[in-house]
């Protein structure tokens, strides 16, 4: 697994910033790095007094509202069914959310699963679902995949909640657009009500959230909670109308580029990928059917974003992004060790290449999660 570390590099001349030594490239006084390291990327010898930043803290909002449900969900040891979104889901997961949840029982729901080409299989997309959910501690009850037009066997699936909730509670989370919506309308159109209860929306005691409550029995209820915030996903970060362009509709797209040292791929004005060191590599972009790349090199990059703004050559273009103060930057390093490594921006696309040593900087909107992993496809 690669080390991520964030770069700092002044933007007027490219250069990585260093205190060491006053004569070489990058140069900047140790004083303003202790003062201020998020607002740097321009060197001395470039601007003096200009200060920017490619260093902002990924910060995750998390609804109070959806903890305080959470604790009635622990103090009951309920089942949480966690549905992510395939495509946009790298494997960042809300660090509140997984505190309040890793020692109830989690059963995981990939959605959107009809977005991938058949050669893509379940045991991978599963595999894939399980080591990122095991990162952070959470060792999934079961996991299992939906698509929007797929045969799953949803009563299957309503048996086996059944069998994990022990007669307890259900607490059906996810972020916006996950596919929480998707799930609880088919689960819905097999349910069979034998209670004395109705479904019902109201608000959830001690909160003010509207929570949907659809009961399992006379003592137990399936609770649809509101959306759980995508605060690091690009989703979050752009226009509406750029939304539906990055959100795949129709099979997940596939494109193959080579890249070495010097050279980029560009996507749209949202994010880039550039070779720093290592051979020629065969880059896989995994990316909605509306997105856009391009190959440009490394020191055209910014040349290239501020003309795709102007020109939108390469879609999508987001008004919201006018500089490099704009984006966050970080490298990779992969191990040699021949495996496929993904690095993967939330919400947008991902990369995908064989470990040979390289190094790799990722340029994307400040705030929005990268993460390296083993491939979703290997």
């Amino acid at each position: 697994m690669a080390t991520a570390k964030r770069v700092i590099r002044c933007h007027n001349c490219g250069a990585i910033l260093q205190c060491d030594n006053k004569n070489e490239t990058g140069y900047i006084s140790k004083s303003i790095i202790e003062n201020g390291v998020p607002k740097i990327p321009y060197c001395n010898s470039c601007y003096e007094k200009m200060l920017a930043v490619n260093a902002s803290n990924l910060e995750h909002e998390t609804d109070k509202d959806i903890i305080k449900i959470l604790n009635d969900a622990i103090a009951t040891d309920s089942l949480i069914v966690w549905v992510v979104d395939l495509f946009s889901f790298n494997g960042t997961l809300n660090p509140d959310i997984v505190k309040k949840v890793k020692k109830l029982n989690v059963a995981v729901v990939g959605s959107k699963r009809d977005l991938f080409p058949s050669s893509i299989t379940d045991s991978m997309l599963i595999r894939y679902l399980d080591e990122r959910f095991s990162e952070v501690g959470i060792n999934p009850v079961s996991i299992k995949l939906i698509g929007n037009e797929d045969k799953i066997d949803i009563n299957q699936i309503l048996v086996e909640f059944k069998e994990q909730r022990k007669c307890r509670d259900i607490y059906l989370i996810g972020e916006l657009n996950s596919g929480k919506s998707t799930l609880i309308n088919r689960l819905l159109k097999n349910y069979v009500n034998k209670t004395k209860w109705q479904i019902k929306t109201e608000v959830y005691p001690g909160t003010n959230c509207d929570v949907l409550e659809v009961p399992l029995s006379n003592s137990s209820f399936l609770y649809q909670l509101p959306d759980i915030s995508n605060s690091t996903s690009v989703l979050s970060k752009v226009e509406k109308d750029i939304v539906k362009q990055i959100s795949p509709k129709k099979e997940i797209v596939m494109t193959r580029r080579f890249i070495g040292e010097g050279s980029a791929i560009m996507v749209g004005n949202l994010a880039c990928l550039f070779v720093i060191k290592g051979r020629r590599a065969s880059i896989r972009v995994f990316m909605g059917e509306k997105t856009e790349i391009k190959v440009v090199s490394n020191d055209k990059v910014d040349d290239a974003m501020r003309e795709n703004k102007r020109k939108k050559f390469c879609r999508p273009v987001s008004d919201r992004f006018n500089s490099f103060r704009d984006y966050d930057m970080f490298e990779y390093e992969l191990e040699d060790d021949d495996l496929r490594h993904d690095i993967s921006v939330e919400g947008l696309c991902w990369f995908s290449t064989r470990g040979k040593g390289q190094i790799f900087r990722v340029l994307l909107p400040k705030g929005v999660a990268v993460k390296e992993t083993l491939s979703k496809v290997r």
